[in-house]
C-alpha cells in the first residue's frame, strides 16, 4: 500500500509538472458520473454505419500492439489478447448505449484531431479575450478610485470651506451683518419704492446708533461728509457764473449787422 502511494503522488506531480509546461490553451478530459436512469431514459444505441466505424477503429488497434511485441510467443499472445476484447466489444457493440449527441465524427481519428484543434482555438481565444476585458476592468477601476479619491478630496475642501465661512461669520461684526443683510433683502425685493423697506432701514440705523463702536463710526461718516459739504459750499455759484460769462462771450462775438 506506501508504494502505491508513493506511485500515485509521483504520477499527480507529473501531471502537475505538465500542466506548468503547458502556457497555452488546452482541452482536459473530466469524467462524469451518469445514472443508470438517465442512460436508459435518453441513450440509445448507435446505427450500423457508426458501429462499422467502431469496429474498423477496434481492429486498427491490433497493429501497434503487436509490432510492439518483439518475442513471437508474446506478440502471439498480445494478438490473441485483444483480439479477444474486439471480439467481445463486437458483440456488445450493437446493444451498448451512447450519448444522444454522440456525432459521427467522433469515431474518426482526422475529424476528431480537427474538432479539438478548432476547439482548442476557440478556447485560446475566448481566453485572450477575457485577459483584454480584465485588463480593461482594472483600467476602468483604476479611473474610479482616482476619480473617488478627487471627489472625496472635493467634499474636504468643500467642508473646510464652509467651516471657514461659519467662523468668519461668528467673529464678525453685527454692523457689517446688519448691513450685509440689509444689502441682501435689498437684492431680493423688487425693484420700485417700498415705505415699509424704508422704515425697516431706519430702524436698523436706530439699531446702529445704539452700538456704540457703530455709533462711533457713524460719527466720524458723518464729519467727513460735513467736511466734504463745507469744501463744496464755495463752489455752489461757480456754474452761475460760468454760465454766464459763456452767454457773455457768446453775445460779444456776434457779427455786427
Amino acid at each position: 500500500m506506501p508504494a502505491k502511494r508513493k506511485h500515485s503522488g509521483n504520477a499527480l506531480d507529473q501531471d502537475n509538472d505538465s500542466r506548468r509546461k503547458r502556457s497555452y490553451a488546452y482541452l482536459k478530459p473530466q469524467v462524469r458520473h451518469i445514472s443508470e436512469r438517465t442512460i436508459k431514459s435518453k441513450w440509445s444505441t448507435l446505427p450500423e454505419p457508426m458501429q462499422d466505424k467502431i469496429r474498423d477503429m477496434l481492429q486498427a488497434l491490433e497493429r501497434p500492439v503487436i509490432v510492439r511485441q518483439q518475442n513471437e510467443r508474446k506478440r502471439y499472445e498480445a494478438q490473441a489478447a485483444v483480439q479477444a476484447v474486439v471480439k467481445n466489444l463486437g458483440k456488445r457493440l450493437p446493444r451498448m448505449p451512447f450519448p444522444p449527441m454522440t456525432k459521427d465524427s467522433v469515431f474518426e481519428y482526422e475529424a476528431a484531431l480537427k474538432e479539438h484543434s478548432a476547439l482548442e482555438a476557440s478556447l485560446s481565444t475566448m481566453n485572450d479575450s477575457i485577459v483584454l476585458l480584465n485588463n480593461e476592468i482594472a483600467k476602468e477601476e483604476a479611473f474610479l478610485a482616482k476619480e473617488t479619491k478627487q471627489l472625496q478630496e472635493m467634499e474636504k475642501n468643500a467642508k473646510r470651506a464652509e467651516a471657514e465661512r461659519r467662523r468668519l461669520m461668528k467673529n464678525e461684526h453685527p454692523a457689517l451683518r446688519q448691513l450685509r443683510d440689509v444689502r441682501e433683502q435689498q437684492i431680493e425685493a423688487p425693484s420700485g419704492f417700498n415705505l415699509s423697506h424704508a422704515k425697516g432701514s431706519q430702524l436698523d440705523f436706530s439699531e446702529l446708533e445704539a452700538d456704540p463702536e457703530a455709533s462711533s463710526l457713524l460719527k466720524q461718516l458723518n464729519n467727513h461728509l460735513k467736511s466734504m459739504q463745507s469744501n463744496i459750499a464755495p463752489l455752489t455759484g461757480l456754474k452761475d457764473a460760468i454760465d454766464r460769462s459763456q452767454t457773455a462771450l457768446s453775445l460779444a462775438t456776434l457779427p455786427d449787422d
